[in-house]
């Protein structure tokens, strides 16, 4: 049977759910049943599965913590003909059981087995990073290059519309993930002017979200308001623009270690799901949480053990400093087999 996974707010599938809140994080709280040597808690079961998107590739964890299906990209050290061409920043299950992932040069759709089944692919140091699927079925990146959004055909990467979007900074700096709102703009986080703006299909500026740091993205939110999250943390704007809410090192002080918050999932009742990514991490051990559930009072109320990973994952050691990184980016939830 196919993955049936949602898209952009998907993930309101748990908003949806007519279950009490101790249910459902009773039921999440079977990854932390996880044991060091990889073996689940045989009492719990998830009633979803996750898409794990890591710089090497992507993975399906199963209900029971366990890996039924992974894909990395061809050289998983990076360099190809540059240097880190394929290290992996976004990705997505498809309904129809194929997977899109983007990566610093290209965006590419795989199938089940890893077949490239098609790619868009940008020339000398510009980037990609990430994509957006429209309804319509058209792939949506951010052209660092052009400065511009590309809506692209699925299936061939013809170029469809071009919406520019000048922004400051270099190819590498200038733009982070892209998300499409349900009102039919783009979210795209700009790297270097330290913030994150909604534009329309004509390239006008709607709103623009200030952070105190570098951005990694932005996502609207069922009730209209806007989380954006990156290495200041989380900070949720409302429809006016204002700041809302905020999470930062200070709320985990004692608890774990928030080195740099990638992907956000909103939750029922104001929860997310936080991707802890460990890029760049200075000291052994303080990657140790990689995903976390927090609450609107900013309790943490679930995360997950990184030695869930030790069984599958193919991390990576960052050659400064001798340390493994897991350097997951964003999950995505799936429905049940």
């Amino acid at each position: 049977m196919p993955l049936v996974a949602r898209q952009v707010l998907s993930e309101e599938f748990f908003m949806r759910l007519n279950r009490p809140v101790s249910a459902l994080f009773g039921l999440l709280a079977v990854l932390c049943g996880v044991h060091t040597g990889g073996t689940p808690s045989a009492k719990a079961v998830l009633p979803h599965r996750l898409l794990l998107v890591a710089s090497e590739g992507l993975y399906i964890m199963e209900r029971d913590g366990s890996c039924s299906w992974s894909y990395n990209v061809p050289r998983i050290n990076g360099r190809s003909n540059l240097e880190f061409d394929d290290l992996v920043y976004d990705g997505q299950a498809l309904s129809d059981g194929h997977f899109l992932y983007a990566a610093h040069r290209y965006v590419r759709e795989v199938d089940h087995d890893g077949k490239t089944l098609w790619e868009y692919r940008v020339t000398g140091a510009h980037e990609v990073k990430s994509f957006a699927l429209g309804p319509d079925g058209t792939v949506a990146v951010p052209h660092s290059g052009e400065q511009a959004i590309l809506e692209l055909e699925r299936g061939t990467g013809r170029e469809l519309k071009r919406i520019p979007l000048p922004a400051e900074g270099s190819y590498h700096t200038r733009y982070n993930l892209l998300r499409l709102t349900p009102e039919g703009t783009y979210l795209l986080a700009l790297v270097a002017e330290k913030r994150c703006v909604e534009v329309d299909r004509s390239g006008k500026v709607l709103r623009s979200f200030a952070v105190p740091g570098r951005p990694t993205v932005a996502r609207r939110l069922p009730d209209g308001s806007t989380v954006v999250s990156g290495e200041f943390g989380i900070r949720r704007f409302g429809a006016d623009g204002a700041k809302q809410w905020s999470f930062d090192q200070a709320d985990t002080a004692g608890q774990f270690l928030l080195m740099w918050p990638y992907g956000t999932i909103p939750l029922e009742g104001g929860r997310l799901m936080v991707v802890n990514s460990d890029w760049h991490y200075k000291e052994a051990g303080s990657n140790r949480v990689p995903l976390f559930i927090v609450g609107e009072d900013k309790r943490v109320e679930w995360s997950l053990d990184v030695k869930a990973f030790e069984p599958w994952k193919k991390s990576e050691t960052e050659p400064r400093s001798g340390l493994k990184e897991h350097r997951l980016m964003v999950v995505q939830l799936l429905t049940d087999k």
